[in-house]
């Protein structure tokens, strides 16, 4: 086991919690993921109620899970264990995405909320402006950051290939609004997704193919650096959106600890 994971797991596993009651492994390593991805992250606190709370070094609570509470079929919107619940398969690895299967697809709105804020004026505070193959656009600055990381790498992948510069097209970050054919805010609408090649890169939604093919053949070129600096691809999902990044660095973390540890979730 790798001596970084190993440490940190011995402190979330047997340090007693905020109330004196150990995490198991999985809620350890989620925390530990959580707070390697959001410095704003404090701890995990369970309420004795049969609900954990994830605080904020703020003083915030957001709701991490809840006892009662069971995943829903095309649920979109859940609770933060909820949304970390798949493991997400890391490049090269696309397994084939069975139903149900879109590993960071349910979104944490209320974590989404507390780190970048509840309104599109919240948000828009928030933004810096990120340009890529003469294209500008705006993402959250955590995630802008991160872009800007894989960046020169996604540009070498474009000029070396011209199959890749046709993929590698931005076609815009931030922009408030609702997923298409849903009733639940985008994460485009907090600045964490950006969308990519869209005149090629199918939508569930707008295909008749389940799975499409190009899932198994989009480049890996462009997959592998954008989740090296914690963006997860929607060409991994069952409802899959091949245009699709989304910042989610909770998830690439936890993905490449259960690698490690060569555990299956």
């Amino acid at each position: 086991m790798n001596m970084i994971i190993a440490m940190a797991l011995a402190l979330c596993l047997y340090a007693p919690a905020a109330m004196g009651a150990p995490l198991n492994e999985e809620d350890a390593i989620n925390l530990e993921c959580l707070r390697q991805a959001y410095p704003q992250v404090a701890d995990l606190v369970p309420d004795g109620l049969g609900q954990t709370w994830l605080t904020l070094k703020d003083g915030a609570r957001i709701l991490y899970s809840d006892e009662s509470a069971s995943l829903q079929p095309g649920q979109l919107g859940g609770n933060i264990k909820q949304s970390m619940k798949h493991i997400y398969p890391l490049e090269p690895d696309r397994p084939h995405a069975s139903c149900g299967f879109s590993p960071g697809r349910i979104r944490p709105y209320a974590l989404y909320e507390a780190l970048y804020g509840a309104d599109a004026a919240a948000v828009q505070k928030n933004l810096a402006q990120v340009r890529f193959q003469g294209k500008v656009f705006r993402l959250a600055r955590n995630a802008a950051a991160a872009f800007a990381k894989a960046a020169p790498t996604l540009a070498e992948a474009a000029a070396s290939d011209p199959k890749n510069r046709a993929w590698l097209l931005p076609e815009g970050g931030y922009y408030w609004r609702k997923i298409a054919g849903e009733d639940h805010l985008s994460p485009h609408s907090y600045g964490i997704a950006l969308d990519v090649g869209v005149k090629k890169a199918p939508y569930w939604r707008w295909s008749r193919q389940m799975p499409h093919p190009l899932q198994a053949v989009y480049p890996t070129a462009i997959v592998a650096p954008l989740e090296e600096q914690g963006f997860i691809w929607g060409g991994k999902w069952h409802e899959y959106d091949l245009m699709h990044f989304e910042y989610r660095p909770e998830l690439i973390c936890k993905a490449r600890m259960y690698q490690k540890l060569k555990k299956k979730p």
